[in-house]
């Protein structure tokens, strides 16, 4: 626990040395948060309920989607292809601590880091703005809503970190992980419900992990807890499992075929 807790320090530092890095990020997605909210403010100005959302529904599935991506999507994880080509990653790998450990234990930090900030900038937006928000109060429900936000960090983790690994065999780790952000930008809802769309279109997104990483526990919260909503948590759960044995296949056969001159 010592080894954790002085790792954890170790990140917190590091943000403090790069500020204003972590300010200018901040800034964007809070920017993006605005222009959200007063994108869908204005669509509802004239009408009391669109593609059977009410006002009150769409501003708690915009707020509280930014606040859970904030959760899923924060990750250190990018900075192992920075490792990986630099040679970095072999004084991580001599190191005592176990690599993935000490991966973990960034990924940790970062999230409570950025999920203290967006809750801050959720609870300011609500505090200038006073929109008429939804509660859920079932407990049923948030307890099922939060394991499908377990889900949502854990796919989005072992995909991200299969993306760094590409670093092993190509230093074009940026085309591929751009591509990445861009479908979860679209694809899990963050800017509008994905029940909207075309139903085909929908069922087939079903298929995907996208919709597991915010979307899913974003509708719990504001439908309830059905037998619907469970089951997609289990194919959440398969997609867990695809992306780790995917990552860990990788992962072996990068290490394997790893070699690195000059350090």
């Amino acid at each position: 626990m010592r080894k954790i807790l002085a790792i954890a320090k170790i990140n917190l530092a590091q943000y403090l040395v790069y500020r204003l890095s972590f300010v200018l990020w901040r800034v964007r997605v809070i920017l993006s948060l605005f222009l959200t909210f007063f994108l869908w403010s204005a669509v509802y100005q004239s009408r009391l309920s669109i593609f059977n959302y009410s006002h009150r529904q769409i501003m708690t599935y915009i707020l509280l989607i930014y606040v859970i991506g904030d959760l899923v999507y924060s990750s250190r994880v990018s900075d192992l292809s920075i490792q990986i080509r630099n040679g970095a990653i072999i004084n991580q790998l001599l190191k005592p601590f176990p690599f993935l450990h000490n991966l973990f234990t960034r990924e940790v930090t970062d999230k409570l880091l950025n999920l203290f900030f967006s809750i801050f900038e959720v609870g300011l937006v609500i505090l200038l703005f006073k929109p008429a928000l939804f509660i859920q109060t079932d407990i049923l429900t948030i307890l099922l809503m939060l394991l499908a936000i377990g889900m949502g960090i854990v796919i989005s983790f072992f995909i991200s970190f299969a993306i760094s690994l590409v670093a092993f065999w190509s230093a074009e780790v940026w085309g591929p992980r751009f591509v990445f952000m861009t479908l979860i930008t679209v694809l899990s809802g963050s800017y509008f419900p994905l029940d909207i769309l075309p139903t085909l279109f929908y069922r087939l997104l079903l298929l995907t992990p996208f919709p597991y990483f915010t979307y899913l526990p974003t509708k719990i919260f504001l439908d309830g807890f059905s037998f619907q909503y469970l089951g997609m948590v289990g194919i959440s759960l398969v997609w867990v499992v695809l992306s780790y044995f995917f990552a860990r296949a990788l992962w072996r056969k990068g290490i394997r075929e790893f070699s690195f001159f000059g350090r």
